[in-house]
């Protein structure tokens, strides 16, 4: 975990679309005289990394959307930044950022979390942000500052829907591959696993979801993309309906494409709950944020963002304890290679467009790197952050510069470890009671929809989907479980693998029931999840 690289397929046209959505603007600019602009747009070329990997009619909107995150990132930064300018040096003055750091960080982890939108997460909008609180010590307004990173996103997704010139399909041919591979693997082994079956399943919904963005699926004929993983979902309902009963034997499967995943506004709702992932982790990104940043105010550490980007960068995806942990060290390990390889950046002859140059190269690190090992992405995100913290910082001494990030870096994970284990300790466990018990009340529902609806009802199919969705929020549960108490986990475990085997053989015997779609074994299956329900009560009253 702390020094592996493992594969992951090509990362290099991220990274290069990455460099260049910084690169292009910042060089015009610097060549055009405004220098100081140039390295402000940084903050909107971000947004180019979160319409990675999507579908070229929905990577658009998505950049726009970050994007414009990013650009009230930069002004609400600097305007608290203002705000604390105003106030002077006080320790209040400076709890403004912090507190608003926090409250960001709280919100975008939250979204992410929620919406299962995956790296790169919540860090950049708070990283632009926590640099933005210092612009207005060099100078520069929040409006100057907002229009600098609006320049950024514009390249960003120019530069993000380039792509789309010469392989316009590329992004949902990957998805519907990697579901077709990880099908394969689960219906070709007789052995196949639980985890080979919860792999092909999380494919096969983010691949539908491709798909679905790219508007394949609403077609009125059916693409050859489209029925490729059509004839995969069918082989994976099939070879499940015949694992769940070998004596039964398969002679049809349903020719209804399945829906998109849930709506924004669904996801967002359901996981307005205490013990949901999304809510445990935002809850502790946020004290976590507040805790460090406040400790560093009141040691009158120089820059109390950096210790909240440490607690952020440790938490933001809700690891659990053991994978936070590593991630902490990775962290701490990473910002001691990054601050060395930033002095020497710091001490070279480099100037203007050369930083610039290096910028890019930076940028092109992080994305080539951050889904193959966090500790070296961070070895590239440090020097990136402290060389536009000297923007704000013109002149400032190197060794000041150094031992700041590694002090506040510490105090940043020193909380992110309190969070992870003191803070919320029984949340893992709720969590996946409650992922387990929002399948069992959705396949509830959902035998309540077939007794007056066929399978392909547009009610029925909607209920299949979400059912579906929480099928993959509990395999995720019960994994965190898994690695933050293996004893409890094994108690619970049985009865969790039932839910499990509930709900994807239900969904396995819609896709197979005959062409006339209505469910002639609705009692049967009333009375198996009765019996797991009652399980279920029994073991959480217990």
């Amino acid at each position: 975990m702390l020094y592996g690289l493992p594969a992951v397929g090509r990362r290099w046209p991220g990274g290069l679309r990455s460099a260049l959505a910084f690169g292009v603007p910042a060089i015009a600019a610097w060549v055009l005289g405004f220098h100081t602009e140039a390295l402000l747009v940084v903050s909107g070329s971000f947004a180019v990394i979160y319409g990675e990997g999507r579908p070229y009619r929905s990577r658009w909107w998505v950049v726009l959307t970050a994007g414009g995150a990013l650009v009230a990132s930069v002004w609400l930064g600097a305007t608290a930044g203002q705000m604390a300018l105003d106030l002077g040096s006080t320790g209040w003055a400076q709890m403004i950022p912090v507190t608003l750091l926090s409250l960001l960080a709280l919100v975008a982890v939250y979204v992410i979390a929620a919406l299962r939108l995956g790296p790169p997460g919540a860090f950049f909008f708070v990283l632009v942000c926590a640099v933005s609180s210092y612009i207005p010590g060099a100078g520069v307004s929040a409006a100057h500052g907002a229009v600098c990173a609006a320049v950024g996103v514009a390249s960003a997704l120019v530069v993000s829907m380039s792509g789309v010139l010469w392989d316009p399909r590329g992004p949902e041919r990957e998805a519907v591959g990697a579901a077709v591979g990880a099908i394969e693997k689960y219906t070709s082994s007789p052995t196949a696993s639980a985890a080979d079956r919860h792999a092909a399943a999380a494919r096969l919904h983010a691949a539908w979801a491709a798909v679905y963005d790219a508007g394949a699926a609403r077609s009125s004929s059916r693409p050859v993309l489209v029925q490729r993983l059509f004839d995969a979902h069918r082989a994976f309902a099939a070879t499940t309906a015949v694992r769940a009963d070998p004596d039964r034997a398969v002679d049809f499967v349903s020719d209804q494409l399945p829906l998109a995943r849930p709506s924004v506004g669904y996801r967002l709702r359901r996981s307005l709950h205490r013990d949901s992932h999304a809510m445990s982790t935002a809850v502790r990104v946020f004290c976590a944020a507040a805790a460090a940043g406040g400790i560093s105010v009141a040691l009158d550490l120089s820059r109390p963002d950096w210790a909240i980007l440490g607690a952020v960068l440790v938490l933001q995806q809700g690891p659990d304890r053991v994978h936070g942990t590593y991630r902490g060290l990775q962290r701490l390990g990473g910002t001691l290679a990054g601050v060395a390889l930033f002095s020497a950046i710091y001490l070279s002859p480099l100037t203007g467009l050369a930083v610039i140059v290096v910028l890019m190269v930076l940028q092109f690190a992080i994305e080539v790197s951050v889904a193959r090992n966090y500790g070296l992405a961070v070895t590239f995100i440090t020097p990136l952050a402290l060389l536009m913290g000297t923007l704000t910082h013109p002149g400032a001494v190197l060794e000041d510069i150094v031992v700041d990030r590694i002090v506040e870096t510490t105090v940043g994970v020193a909380f992110a470890f309190a969070a992870l284990w003191l803070l919320l300790p029984g949340a893992f466990r709720r969590t996946l009671l409650w992922s387990d018990g929002r399948v069992l009340t959705l396949g509830a529902h959902l035998l309540t929809v077939l007794r007056t609806e066929d399978v392909a009802a547009p009610t029925a199919l909607a209920v299949r989907r979400d059912v579906q969705f929480e099928l993959v929020g509990s395999a995720l549960a019960g994994a965190e479980a898994a690695h933050n108490d293996r004893g409890w986990t094994h108690r619970v475990w049985s009865q969790h693998v039932e839910v499990d085997r509930l709900g994807y053989e239900l969904l396995a015997h819609c896709w197979t029931m005959p062409d006339v779609g209505r469910m002639d074994d609705i009692e049967q299956w009333q009375r198996r999840l009765d019996a797991v329900v009652t399980e279920f009560d029994a073991s959480t009253l217990g």
